[in-house]
């Protein structure tokens, strides 16, 4: 199984490599212009982690790839769970790259070589990395979440269904996210009830934990079921 989860991301390199290379130049620009980096380097974690699935199941798919595995001596349960294990592998990377990448930004803010970020005119020359990391906890831990519950639910409709309707629905389960978020936002912004329990959300020390234990969860249902899915399927 390790075998398959390193033929994943080896395959996938260059896609990784692009996504994390534009995910960081962009949140270091915004933090150079005073922006929310932090926000970009979120976004990048779903877009990145949902594009690596996508990609490493067409490629699999259009080569046929599922069906010579299943005539090697591997169970069901290796080849569903190595494809599982990989995205969140790519996903943990990535966190972890865009989380070294916001404490570079605010080094050089507070050096003086990217000015306009936080607070870095208060201390100049001085960064903690623990504080900025711990500020992005939230914010991380939240996307990240999402970003493994999207997955697990496009590579179980992969299993379940093949590529072209697993990515036809996934893109309409993407729309809705996209609405419901921008709804989300809307009335946020004329509720103070709702205001208050995001501030509420953003200090919580528990919450970031919490949802990182529940989308592993459900991600791990979802490699079950396909999983069970894999081992009816007639892939004469």
């Amino acid at each position: 199984m390790l075998d398959l989860i390193y033929k994943d991301i080896v395959q996938n390199r260059k896609l990784i490599l692009l996504y994390a290379l534009i995910g960081g130049f962009v949140g270091l620009v915004m933090m150079a212009s005073g922006s929310d980096g932090g926000g970009i380097f979120t976004a990048y974690v779903m877009i990145s982690t949902y594009g690596f699935a996508v990609r490493s199941t067409y490629d699999e798919d259009k080569s046929g790839a599922y069906l010579f595995l299943k005539s090697l001596p591997l169970s069901d349960a290796a080849i569903v769970t190595s494809k599982f294990v990989s995205v969140l592998a790519v996903s943990v990377l990535l966190v972890i790259f865009f989380n070294v990448t916001a404490v570079l930004g605010a080094y050089l803010a507070s050096s003086g070589i990217i000015p306009g970020f936080g607070s870095a005119a208060d201390s100049p020359g001085a960064v903690n990395a623990a504080v900025v990391l711990l500020q992005n906890a939230t914010s991380f831990a939240m996307v990240f979440s999402m970003a493994v519950v999207v997955t697990g639910a496009y590579l179980v409709m992969f299993f379940w269904a093949g590529f072209a309707k697993a990515s036809t629905y996934s893109r309409a389960i993407l729309l809705a996210i996209f609405v419901l978020v921008m709804l989300g936002v809307g009335a946020a912004g004329r509720s103070p009830q709702i205001q208050n329990l995001m501030r509420i959300i953003e200090t919580s020390s528990w919450v970031p934990a919490v949802s990182v234990i529940i989308s592993l969860a459900v991600y791990w249902v979802c490699c079950a079921a396909s999983i069970l899915r894999v081992k009816a399927k007639d892939w004469s």
